[in-house]
């Protein structure tokens, strides 16, 4: 069974389709719990739409090639 991309998870999903980003600046964009954010990312990161790398003393998040193509087809969708 694979994860579910609720609301949350795809407004997370196109924030990193712009640049990539950490936890908190995700948090605080999307006005939610930094913990519900970590959840998320984690989430994301286990199914393979979203990559950390360390910068500094954050972990920076941007998606990975089946994260861009997840939010492409999205974009597609809407139009």
């Amino acid at each position: 069974m694979g994860l579910t991309l609720t609301d949350a998870k795809r407004d997370v999903l196109s924030l990193l389709h712009e640049k990539p980003r950490h936890g908190y600046m995700l948090a605080k964009e999307l006005g939610v719990q930094g913990s519900t954010i970590y959840e998320h990312l984690e989430q994301l990161d286990d199914a393979g739409y979203v990559a950390g790398r360390e910068e500094g003393r954050r972990e920076v998040y941007e998606l990975t090639q089946k994260g861009v193509l997840t939010v492409e087809a999205a974009q597609l969708d809407e139009s």
